[in-house]
């Protein structure tokens, strides 16, 4: 017992340092430096959100061939080659000076956490069946964490370094980044029982994964959280400033959510263990499309704080609620390959969520505008999560069960 313990911090400890790199520095932390970015390049709102949608392409144009470069290579190679490539994209784009040369940095961020994020996954889920909806609540810590750090730090590095300051934490990164490599390859290593079966028809795959209901619908919802989750991350900073917070209130706003959000995943899966993923992700979209109004309504210090707590608490909550959804719909043989199809809409989703809602904030009402799509994307994400069938996914956690338990004897 004290082994497993064990073993589950470390696995804990190694998503969380591969995360912070590939998602909180590769996805969420451009959002808070993006302000002096767009300044110091010469930006409109529209060539900034296209920044982080190259980041969407990367992911979307990858995402697909990581499940089969893993299943010949192994998940973790596909992890520490995915982290490696994150951390040379964070130090070019410390380095750029064109917006071309940015847009091909930021793709490449997206390619590199194609390549890590969806086999990490696979690894923690191999390796924890029982306890899928904790430790992907941990893996997604990083998150939380990459908004903490930039937050807490682009105040103080633009004040210092002036124009460089962004590009000096870019660099900070990629170091971090490098250490989180180094980590992965000390502590992750693939499952002892491959994930998916060795003989499968593309017919059956047909059925059982790409047309089954539950499985869509979960991909759906999913994409519509990736459409929704970035615009707040990328303009909800830039928002602020606009509304004349000076930059220290708007990060500590920003660090506050972020660090709130280093909990959420851990506490919503456990959460989601005990009474269910359904209601629990009902709760986190519904709380999370309310977070999206208060700014709206008060752009002052405490609607934007009232905001960040709300989103904080749920945002990475509703991602690990729904990897763990994806992989619980259908047969366990076949949880790998409903995860990454469930991605692909997520990764269609963020390409499409920054741009049009910088071309939102310059062609229809500024960054409210974008904030509103938002919500309306999340409640819309709530009425399909009321069409999943609740004995179906408690009937494939039963089942994981007693493939645990056997496995264990």
């Amino acid at each position: 017992m004290i082994g497993d313990n064990l073993k589950i911090w470390k696995y804990a400890f190694a998503s969380i340092m591969v995360t912070i790199s590939v998602q909180g520095f590769g996805r969420m932390s451009y959002g808070i430096l993006m302000p002096f970015m767009k300044k110091s390049l010469s930006l409109t709102y529209a060539q900034a959100g296209l920044l982080g949608t190259a980041t969407s392409i990367g992911y979307l144009g990858m995402v697909l061939f990581a499940g089969i470069l893993a299943s010949k290579w192994g998940s973790k190679k596909l992890v520490i080659l995915g982290t490696l490539l994150v951390a040379f994209g964070l130090f070019f784009i410390s380095m750029i000076q064109s917006y071309l040369a940015c847009l091909a940095g930021m793709a490449l961020l997206g390619i590199g956490t194609a390549f890590a994020y969806t086999p990490l996954v696979n690894i923690v889920v191999g390796w924890f069946p029982k306890h899928r909806g904790l430790m992907i609540g941990f893996l997604l810590c990083g998150l939380g964490l990459g908004t903490v750090i930039s937050s807490l730090f682009i105040p103080y590095f633009t004040a210092w370094f002036s124009n460089n300051g962004w590009r000096i934490l870019w660099i900070l990164y990629g170091i971090i980044s490098l250490l989180s490599v180094v980590c992965a390859y000390f502590i992750l290593r693939d499952p002892p029982v491959p994930l998916r079966k060795k003989a499968q028809k593309s017919g059956s795959l047909i059925r059982e994964v790409y047309l089954h209901k539950g499985v869509l619908t979960v991909a759906i919802i999913y994409g519509l959280i990736g459409f929704a989750y970035l615009i707040p991350q990328s303009f909800l900073f830039s928002f602020m400033l606009e509304a004349n917070l000076d930059r220290y209130s708007a990060g500590r706003i920003m660090a506050l959510g972020g660090f709130i959000s280093i909990f959420s995943g851990p506490i919503w899966g456990a959460v989601s263990d005990k009474i269910g993923r359904k209601k629990s992700l009902l709760i986190t979209l519904f709380i999370g499309a309310v977070s999206m109004v208060f700014p709206v309504i008060y752009p002052e210090y405490i609607g934007f704080g009232i905001s960040q707590i709300l989103w904080g608490s749920t945002i990475v909550g509703m991602l690990s609620l729904i990897l763990a959804l994806s992989t619980e719909q259908i047969h366990q043989s076949y949880a790998p390959i409903a995860l990454g199809y469930a991605t692909v809409f997520f990764a269609v989703g963020q390409l499409a969520g920054p741009g049009l809602g910088g071309w939102m904030i310059d062609h229809m009402g500024g960054i409210p505008s974008a904030l509103l799509l938002c919500c309306g994307l999340l409640l819309l994400g709530f009425i399909l999560s009321m069409q999943l069938k609740k004995d179906v996914v408690n009937e494939q956690a039963a089942l994981e069960k007693n493939r645990w338990n056997v496995n264990s004897k």
